[in-house]
């Protein structure tokens, strides 16, 4: 009896630790928008929302909420069953047309999208451009607004408003959209700019492993040097080509970039194999999961069948294979995703950015139900966004603070070997998206993947350029280069980002890692001493 009482009392003990840890995140993650970011009053049928940042204001549903939290980015108006965001666009260096044809991409993509309208209106005495569209319903998301329409309105100095409304009715039974464009109106902006930082993880709620604590404290504490990581095509396959790079550097690469994909519907075919192969090689894997591009015409976007339940066996094995491995794991899901080259982008979903972050909490959902304590959740958006507009900024992508452990950057050097692309020092690439970073997220950051290329200036140079100015970077706690290359369609090299290549890279990295920062020689190897 005396056994079962403190049974009960050690699982009660537990609940409560938890749900007061919970309680801590949730309340660490609220921070109060700045008054007089916009106004919301009566107007009779609807409401008038005025955004004195936006500079505009516009008629919406009575029952709609405002968030300002990214103001900088967008304004949101949300009530059960639709949703309406705004931007502010500038169009400084492209033209109205080529924003709407861009913006509206995803429309090749007759499979899972249904056009019933595009082109220009006069409503409320102005010309706007609409766009109205629908896609299935997906049966793995509540409340699931996949009707939409878009309103691109001119406002002047090169600038649009676009309005983005989607609805989890068919848009004539949920009060039509034209509402928005008569009652538009154009106003001076009045107020700052506001976006609400990311905030740091509380490990209480993160919940991890002895272990996985120790190496996310060892890494990433804020007072940590830098660790270098590597993507090596072979690895943790086959070590053999690692080794010798490592021979030559003298520097023992601690962290590995590896890619998975959704190999079918079932399972993947040798994650455990991965997994036990890095580990016992005294390595953890930066593991990569992203979704493929359709193959065959008629095909419909991966994204759509994940949230539809097509692949809950592949993700169930998946996330309790990693579980069951219990080492630590850092894990980052479709990264990249404000580029119009992955298929979960929002250029590839219905302009629609929040069905990347209902992939993303979809799978969340998988390794918190698996029990996975030894998951660090990287998220990484590119540094640069394609397209580069307001819509398809990173933050649109963001899932929320309690499903982020470290944010990641990812610019590349490209060169100069397709038109209108040129040589970038790495201070140009990383600067900027550095120091807006570490505005926006609380959080540790990591390079997970980086090079420059060959062609269009000195690759030796840049690397000890790059050695030089990373140190200053002290919010960046691992930064991982990718040694391959990227191919033409004529299979030829475009993109060299070889490690050893040219040859005088070679005792530049060997004397640049081993001096780039403050490591003592035990340093490099506290992973296999502490977790073989």
């Amino acid at each position: 009896m005396r056994r079962t009482r403190a049974l009960v009392l050690a699982i009660i003990t537990a609940f409560f630790v938890a749900a007061l840890a919970q309680a801590a995140f949730a309340a660490d993650a609220v921070e109060s928008v700045p008054q007089g970011l916009y106004a919301l009053e009566d107007a009779g049928a609807y409401n008038r929302f005025t955004n004195f940042v936006g500079g505009y204001s516009l008629l919406v549903d009575k029952d709609m909420r405002a968030d300002m939290s990214l103001s900088g980015v967008r304004a949101t108006l949300e009530s059960p069953g639709k949703r309406i965001d705004i931007f502010n666009q500038r169009l400084d260096d492209v033209s109205a047309s080529a924003y709407i044809a861009y913006s509206n991409g995803f429309l090749s993509n007759w499979t899972d999208h249904y056009l019933e309208y595009n082109g220009t209106r006069d409503i409320g005495g102005r010309s706007v451009h609409v766009t109205l569209w629908s896609r299935g319903r997906l049966a793995r998301v509540d409340d699931d607004k996949c009707h939409y329409a878009c309103i691109d309105i001119p406002v002047g100095n090169n600038e649009y408003v676009t309005i983005l409304m989607r609805s989890s009715a068919p848009l004539h039974q949920s009060g039509g959209y034209a509402y928005l464009a008569e009652g538009f109106r154009s106003l001076p902006k009045s107020a700052a700019e506001y976006v609400r930082k990311a905030k740091a993880v509380n490990l209480a709620y993160r919940n991890w492993n002895e272990e996985t604590e120790t190496f996310y404290e060892h890494y990433f504490g804020l007072e940590n040097p830098l660790t270098w990581g590597i993507f090596e095509p072979s690895a943790p396959g086959n070590f053999e080509p690692l080794l010798e790079h490592e021979a030559l550097f003298d520097y023992n690469f601690p962290i590995i970039l590896n890619y998975s994909t959704f190999e079918n519907t079932y399972k993947h075919p040798n994650l455990s194999q991965r997994l036990e192969s890095a580990h016992k090689n005294g390595r953890t894997l930066e593991l990569t999961l992203q979704t493929a591009a359709a193959q065959f015409p008629g095909e419909s976007n991966m994204v759509y069948s994940i949230l539809n339940g097509a692949y809950d066996e592949f993700l169930t094995d998946y996330a309790e294979t990693i579980a069951a491995f219990e080492h630590p794991v850092l894990f980052r899901l479709g990264n990249e995703m404000n580029g119009d080259w992955c298929p979960y982008a929002g250029y590839n979903t219905s302009r629609d950015p929040l069905v990347f972050v209902e992939f993303y909490r979809y799978v969340y959902g998988f390794f918190e139900r698996a029990g996975a304590r030894n998951v660090i959740w990287v998220w990484n958006p590119n540094g640069k966004s394609f397209p580069d507009f307001t819509w398809n900024d990173a933050l649109m992508y963001y899932p929320g603070d309690e499903y982020v452990d470290v944010v990641g950057l990812t610019a590349y050097n490209t060169g100069n070997y397709y038109p209108g692309e040129t040589w970038k020092s790495f201070a140009e690439l990383y600067d900027g998206i550095y120091y807006d970073y570490i505005e926006k997220y609380g959080k540790p950051l990591m390079i997970t993947e980086f090079a420059s290329a060959v062609l269009g200036g000195d690759k030796n140079q840049w690397v000890l350029d790059m050695f030089a100015h990373i140190r200053y970077y002290d919010r960046i706690k691992v930064a991982v280069w990718w040694d391959g290359a990227d191919y033409d369609q004529n299979g030829r090299i475009a993109r060299n980002y070889f490690i050893d290549d040219p040859d005088t890279l070679i005792e530049t990295f060997r004397r640049s890692l081993r001096g780039a920062f403050d490591e003592r020689p035990e340093d490099v190897l506290w992973k296999r001493d502490v977790f073989i």
